[in-house]
């Protein structure tokens, strides 16, 4: 599906900015700026857009009244709220708020947001679209290597990472240097369990087994691999990993 965006600020350069970020995301098909509270109203009423991302101060209408009036207007928009500060948080998801973000934006933040959208979407319309089916069980990752080819089955992976232009994959005792990106990395294995934690790591959920703090917020996770290896997490993927860990 493409993405109607609509997004309130009343700073320019942060709408610009916020906007310029959206367009280059392949399944957003329509960015439309206001320039306020109440002109992101008249939007919402004119273009039942999928996705509000509000700021939170704003001259005429506050971001948390926009909300309470557009959740009586439609229900159905997701609500990302957009701030430089982090206290507003907790009215943000009293108002059942979908996503919230901080300035300055930040792509990996902004993925997040698309990532849980698009999963929002197939558990209402496809809930069983990924899984794998029960033929596909011996299926593997074929891992290009100079002596042939290495198959690897999803299980045995722990995770991958990206540092400059190198891909690895990392198995229980070994690691591989591959030629797919990441990004097709994360769409061949998005079925079996892997989740992006990180601009430059996915990791397999089933692998994972503690959750530390870090530093500035940020986390990173203990993998069940013979080195009980570590891999960051970004700050925004942490209440989607918990939410996909924990029962």
């Amino acid at each position: 599906m493409g993405w109607n965006v609509v997004i309130a600020d009343d700073e320019a350069p942060s709408r610009e900015e916020l906007a310029y970020l959206l367009e280059q995301i392949a399944d957003v098909s329509q960015v439309t700026q206001a320039i306020g509270g109440m002109d992101a109203i008249r939007k919402v009423k004119e273009l039942t857009p999928d996705v509000l991302f509000l700021d939170m101060e704003m001259p005429d209408l506050s971001g948390l009244q926009v909300a309470q009036i557009v959740g009586e207007l439609d229900p159905g928009v997701k609500i990302v709220f957009s701030t430089a500060y982090d206290h507003y948080a907790v009215d943000a998801f009293k108002l059942r708020a979908f996503h919230y973000i901080l300035k300055p934006y930040d792509e990996d933040d902004l993925g997040a947001v698309f990532r849980e959208l698009r999963q929002a979407a197939e558990k209402s319309f496809a809930p069983d679209s990924r899984k794998p089916a029960a033929g596909d069980a011996c299926v593997k990752l074929a891992l290009e290597l100079d002596d042939g080819i290495k198959y690897v089955s999803p299980k045995h992976i722990v995770y991958i990472s990206k540092e400059g232009k190198r891909v690895q994959v990392h198995t229980l005792q070994d690691a591989y240097e591959v030629s797919y990106t990441l990004q097709e990395l994360e769409q061949k294995l998005a079925p079996y369990g892997f989740f992006r934690c990180h601009k430059s790591y996915l990791v397999r959920l089933e692998a994972i087994t503690e959750l530390k703090s870090w530093v500035n917020g940020a986390y990173d996770v203990r993998m069940d691999d013979a080195v009980r290896s570590r891999v960051p997490v970004s700050r925004n993927y942490v209440k989607e990993l918990r939410l996909k860990l924990e029962i």
